[in-house]
């Protein structure tokens, strides 16, 4: 019998215990309101304490005036293995980012699985 051979750790581990998790990055652009009540790196922090959110980032700056900062922003996430995306991101990751004072979608995300070859 011949051993199975493995391109990384991961690919390695992900086998052993069965993936129960998907992955997904999601890619769309947020506006924050610039003015003394609001701070950047606290709506990325209030993103991240979303449940299912691993990671936030801005990929670049759209534009910039007095009032608002404007970005494209990648957010990553996991959902339990075969869960629907777009459920979770209409049910549950869009009004939770329309709580956050401050912060408004100024275009909607689209998101692809990630993590698989």
């Amino acid at each position: 019998m011949m051993k199975k051979e493995f391109k990384n750790w991961r690919e390695f581990l992900a086998e052993k215990r069965g993936e129960i998790h998907d992955r997904y990055e999601a890619v769309g652009q947020l506006a924050i309101e610039q003015s003394k009540d609001v701070d950047r790196t606290d709506v990325m922090d209030e993103i991240r304490r979303i449940t299912g959110v691993t990671t936030v980032y801005r990929e670049r700056e759209v534009s910039t005036s007095p009032r608002t900062f404007v970005g494209e922003y990648i957010i990553r996430f996991i959902l339990a293995k075969g869960k629907d995306p777009t459920l979770f991101y209409n049910r549950d990751l869009k009004p939770a980012l329309k709580l956050i004072p401050g912060l408004t979608i100024d275009r909607e995300f689209n998101w692809e699985k990630i993590g698989e070859e």
